[in-house]
């Protein structure tokens, strides 16, 4: 304003001309000098909170004018309540509390959707408010916007909740059928829903959806991957990985609480320790975890469910832990059609809310396990004991080996397979071919009968 600059001006020639020596009564003689002017100059348009004087808002919500005096900490609350009604005039906002993130979109924008605030959407709020003539500074708008006075919301929850009622028609083994006719997997397929749904309602906190689909075919384009993508609707979608780094522990528990759906593709290149690592991330119900810009670490709940992907057949070594992998071998191409999500987890819904069991039971477990038999893993180890031992009989005439016996004739049978494996677990080893072994004072032995 051009007042202003006058002010400014008559400062500097009062302070270079000497004057005043006293520094308080050149200003109060220049501003006193200047003020009328600047009473008649156009101010800009302001927001209409801004136009009168304002202390606060009564019990209804309205604008309570001010004195004609008031006190910097009055300025400063009159500004802050223009700006929290400007940005709620103008945009939708909501806090994120899966990804930690605030959300805004545009108020009265059709198809508008929700997207995360960062630093440039903050500049440009404090820039739209300040247009409007609204005293506030880009620290102001961040801390309204990044404190709890903006709402919260679960996206999955939020999802279930807005769901219409189930029309009563089945979707799930339609949908289970896509991959494969097999009674076991679209009973399976079935429970793991229920699992991964009961998850994201937290309906139990004690338990997780500690079972994984293994989609399995050898050769490619049968659509496993999409598959598994589309078992998320489009709002959730953001919430889909099918990246999943075993070596940090870390990164890898933190999105148990982050995402809804992860997708473990190429399973079959998981090693035994990471195996081992995952099995135990499976059952984990509250992760601990410490986002960024925290300093400590706290539980969280738990969102993610499993489903993987493998182009090789051989995929389990551990029998015991072979419970936890429900394996499907894919042999046409999977039908990706669009599916009707609301209506299928309306069902899923109305399942969980009228007491369906979404827990696999000791004998569901057993049967995976059995129809697990032809995806394992053998060892090279195992295919050289076979080839120089099998189990005695009972009642048979055999051989009483100790662990480290048997290892040193398999390695001098074939030193070149034996070369990489350790003897330091062979007992182990031995224990899950179910050998019988007999302990005595002097150790542990195995009862074989040779072939060569």
């Amino acid at each position: 304003m051009n007042a202003i600059k006058n002010l400014i001006e008559k400062l500097c020639d009062l302070v270079m001309h000497g004057r005043f020596s006293d520094e308080t009564e050149v200003i109060t003689n220049a501003v006193s000098e200047v003020m009328p002017v600047v009473a008649t100059e156009e101010l800009p348009e302001k927001h209409p909170t801004m136009m009168q004087e304002v202390s606060g808002v009564n019990n209804a919500g309205n604008v309570v004018p001010l004195a004609a005096t008031d006190t910097p900490l009055q300025k400063a609350t009159r500004a802050m309540m223009a700006m929290e009604q400007f940005l709620g005039e103008q945009y939708d906002l909501r806090f994120n509390k899966l990804t930690s993130e605030t959300e805004f979109r545009k108020r009265n924008l059709s198809g508008a959707c929700f997207q995360p605030v960062g630093q440039r959407e903050l500049n440009s709020f404090c820039i739209e408010a300040r247009k409007q003539g609204i005293d506030c500074w880009d620290r102001d708008v961040s801390r309204y916007v990044f404190s709890d006075s903006i709402p919260e919301y679960h996206p999955f929850r939020l999802y279930m909740d807005e769901l219409p009622d189930w029309d009563g028609i089945d979707r799930i083994d339609s949908l289970a059928r896509r991959v494969s006719s097999v009674p076991l997997w679209v009973k399976c397929f079935h429970r793991w829903l229920l699992g991964m749904a009961a998850q994201w309602l937290e309906t139990d906190r004690l338990h997780a959806n500690s079972v994984s689909p293994v989609l399995v075919s050898r050769t490619q384009g049968k659509q496993k991957s999409t598959f598994c993508k589309l078992l998320l609707p489009r709002e959730l979608q953001r919430y889909y990985t099918d990246s999943y780094d075993l070596s940090a522990q870390s990164a890898a528990e933190c999105k148990l609480t982050e995402f809804g759906l992860i997708n473990m593709d190429e399973f079959d290149k998981f090693t035994p320790r990471k195996m081992a690592l995952l099995k135990n991330l499976m059952q984990v119900v509250n992760p601990c975890v410490r986002k960024a810009h925290q300093k400590n670490y706290r539980p969280l709940p738990r969102v993610a469910s499993f489903i993987a992907t493998s182009n090789q057949k051989e995929l389990l070594t551990d029998p015991t832990g072979s419970r936890r992998f429900l394996c499907v071998e894919i042999e046409n191409k999977i039908d990706c059609s669009p599916l009707d999500y609301r209506q299928l987890y309306a069902q899923l819904k109305a399942e969980l809310l009228a007491g369906e069991r979404y827990w696999f039971t000791s004998e569901e477990e057993a049967e995976i396990m059995a129809a697990n038999e032809s995806y394992y893993k053998h060892p090279v180890e195992e295919d050289v004991f076979r080839s120089c031992f099998r189990p005695a009989e009972y009642g048979e005439k055999a051989l009483m080996l100790s662990a480290a016996e048997i290892f040193q004739r398999l390695k001098k049978h074939n030193p070149a397979a034996m070369r990489s494996v350790s003897a330091g677990n062979f007992g182990k080893f031995l224990s899950s071919l179910g050998i019988e072994r007999k302990h005595t004072e002097s150790g542990n032995y195995y009862r074989v009968v040779a072939l060569v």
